[in-house]
């Protein structure tokens, strides 16, 4: 199943309420900026040798790891209001 489908499938039907469409929208956009956020990290580690990396790579992956916590947060408080 592709992206849209996964996303689609936990989308609330035809009778929502707005406050569910809402919530829909913000677990679509939230889940999106995860998955992007996980896909950059994995290209930056491929690129990267942790093991001789110097302190701005290691920021850059810290910063990851922080959008990507932020945005499984917010998936997380959107998938309460459903």
């Amino acid at each position: 199943m592709d992206v849209r489908g996964r996303l689609s499938s936990g989308c609330p039907g035809d009778g929502a309420s707005e406050e569910q469409l809402t919530a829909a929208t913000e677990v679509a956009h939230a889940q999106m900026e995860l998955l992007r956020t996980r896909g950059a990290r994995a290209e930056f580690l491929a690129e990267v040798d942790l093991g001789s990396a110097d302190l701005q790579t290691l920021r850059r992956l810290v910063a990851l790891d922080r959008n990507e916590r932020f945005a499984h947060t917010k998936r997380r408080r959107a998938s309460r209001k459903l």
